[in-house]
């Protein structure tokens, strides 16, 4: 039986959700194992500190060598004060063109004029004050050689407090890997759009991934639309119609 327009593209918008899940699922293991090392600590009757989180680059290194470039970078980002001897604090890496990894460097001192302040990104916020996860972009991340990502995060809580994000930078261009199969499957012209009109892929040139495209979401464009229902994300499959209403 043929699958009609409607069905496929909602088996298209839950092949995406799939593809969300999937990196969150991913990072399980670094968040269990983050929270069962600050657990840990706290039995002892003191505050964790950066060698603490030191503990994690194994199971950092070993995740991306698992997931090659679908990952340019992962690790956990400390909210402010929760290490004794580091108001702020990430124990993050990235892969390199040699296939390896190496430590994101980035100028954490709130006196310097070029100071990061990490927790004033959506990616650190959402999850800080929602308490839920998030997918940031598609947008070009200087720190990833200027390479289009999504940047996931969630919450890192021990015993119900938040203390920090764990996430991965993921390349836009690995990520449609995941998503371009079902799209084409749709036939006819289909993007997926962010909530904010970006262009997340496409199964046509005519859109490029990062275009701002806010007429697509609006409801005067002919096209069927279908939610990508993972509730991380605010996006949408839209498949246009033919001037015949194919």
């Amino acid at each position: 039986m043929t699958s009609t327009p409607a069905t496929g593209i909602v088996q298209c918008s839950d092949s995406i959700q799939d593809a969300v899940e999937s990196v969150f699922s991913a990072l399980a293991v670094l968040e269990t194992e983050a929270r069962e090392r600050l657990s840990a600590v706290g039995r002892k009757r003191r505050n964790p500190g950066t060698s603490d989180l030191a503990a994690l680059r194994p199971t950092i290194q070993e995740l991306l060598r698992e997931q090659g470039d679908r990952f340019n970078g992962t690790g956990v980002v400390m909210a402010p004060d929760v290490l004794a001897d580091a108001a702020f604090h990430l124990e993050w890496w990235q892969r390199t063109a040699d296939q390896g990894s190496r430590p994101l460097r980035l100028n954490l001192d709130p006196r310097s004029e070029s100071f990061y302040d990490y927790t004033l990104k959506p990616w650190f916020v959402i999850p800080r004050e929602e308490g839920h996860g998030t997918v940031m972009g598609p947008y070009v991340d200087l720190h990833c050689a200027g390479l289009y990502i999504l940047t996931f995060t969630r919450p890192l809580t021990v015993h119900g407090e938040f203390v920090g994000v764990v996430g991965a930078d993921v390349p836009v261009a690995a990520f449609e890997q995941l998503v371009i199969p079902s799209l084409k499957h749709l036939g006819g012209e289909a993007v997926v759009i962010t909530g904010e009109g970006q262009v997340l892929a496409a199964n046509t040139p005519t859109w490029a991934v990062g275009e701002m495209a806010r007429e697509l979401l609006s409801h005067r464009t002919r096209a069927e639309r279908a939610a990508v229902r993972a509730p991380e994300v605010d996006w949408s499959v839209i498949r246009m119609k033919s001037p015949a209403g194919d």
